[in-house]
């Protein structure tokens, strides 16, 4: 090979990666785009606003919270999908992420096309039901539902909420059939529960704290794989003959794929330092919640099981969105 076409070769390798590293590169001290599945208010919303702040201090740049809820998370999963994957455009989400794919005949997204960068917020669902039920304790509950498959209901915030999906992984675990019965949000479930229009509601342990406090419905399980912090009082489904029994919800930060293994490295160790302080710890505590700890190499694994115990439950289940 002649020194010019080694020349125009080398040239040609180089202005082709300098395009590829211009096109994914983020921009110095860009604005950041983070937006989240849901309307302002709740968990998933202050988890954007509390990181995003941390992380523009670092970044030493501007951290822009954007809500797009609509068709269960997947209109913002999709915008995000389709940004260029430079850092400036993040997705704050949840469970829904990884059900979406295979609970929508057309979800807009596929689970790869989104880098998972860290987990935020962690908690779980509570299993409750009115003050003056006759289950004392969920082994009553699941005695009854051994008894008389398919005759009790359960309610849940909707069609593959986390709740929904505590409720049948449930029903696998513990080889009873508990028939669903799903609501628009945890609200109006965890209502009929109280005034006793449904006899037992999987509902998150935040909303459903402020009515087991005052009294009107009452606690029999969480799906954490042990007792959770805040709620010690309750014991965890584990805890009746059902020792790997968990199901967690997880607020999480996603990218577009294509996103350098370097740039998600930085975006992730930056958010594990925000989730060290003291003071977004308490207010993620106050929320019910306890901080993530995964970096992104090992929330990915996570999120991939996920996905396979969501597909699994959606076929056996033949769950479909509404």
């Amino acid at each position: 090979m002649t020194m010019i076409k080694k020349l125009a070769q080398f040239s040609s390798i180089f202005l082709g990666s300098l395009c590829i590293s211009h096109a994914i590169a983020q921009p110095a001290n860009a604005p950041i785009r983070m937006v989240v599945i849901v309307a302002p208010g709740g968990s998933a919303d202050a988890m954007a606003r509390m990181v995003g702040e941390k992380l523009g201090t670092a970044l030493k740049t501007n951290v822009v919270v954007e809500n797009k809820p609509g068709a269960g998370g997947n209109l913002a999963t999709q915008f995000v999908a389709k940004a260029t994957p430079d850092g400036t455009t993040l997705l704050i989400t949840a469970n829904n992420h990884t059900i979406n794919p295979t609970l929508f005949a057309d979800a807009g997204y596929k689970l790869n096309d989104l880098e998972p960068i860290a987990d935020l917020m962690w908690g779980p669902s509570v299993i409750v039901v009115p003050a003056n039920s006759p289950y004392q304790s969920f082994d009553q509950l699941i005695a009854d539902a051994k008894k008389r498959p398919g005759a009790i209901a359960y309610g849940s915030a909707g069609i593959g909420t986390p709740s929904h999906i505590a409720g049948e992984l449930l029903n696998q675990a513990a080889g009873i059939k508990l028939t669903h019965a799903p609501y628009r949000g945890s609200g109006p479930s965890l209502t009929d529960l109280a005034g006793g229009q449904i006899p037992v509601v999987l509902s998150s342990l935040v909303a459903a704290m402020p009515l087991i406090k005052s009294g009107k419905i009452r606690p029999l399980a969480v799906t954490s794989q042990k007792r959770w912090r805040g709620a010690e009082n309750i014991p965890a489904v584990s805890e009746f003959g059902l020792p790997t029994y968990e199901h967690l919800t997880f607020i999480a930060l996603m990218a577009p794929k294509g996103l350098s293994d370097a740039q998600i490295k930085s975006l992730s160790d930056h958010v594990m330092t925000a989730l060290k302080d003291e003071a977004v710890q308490a207010r993620v505590a106050s929320l019910g919640g306890e901080v993530g700890h995964m970096n992104a190499a090992a929330f990915k694994n996570y999120i991939n099981k996920d996905y396979e115990i969501s597909a699994n439950i959606v076929k056996l289940t033949g769950m479909k969105a509404e």
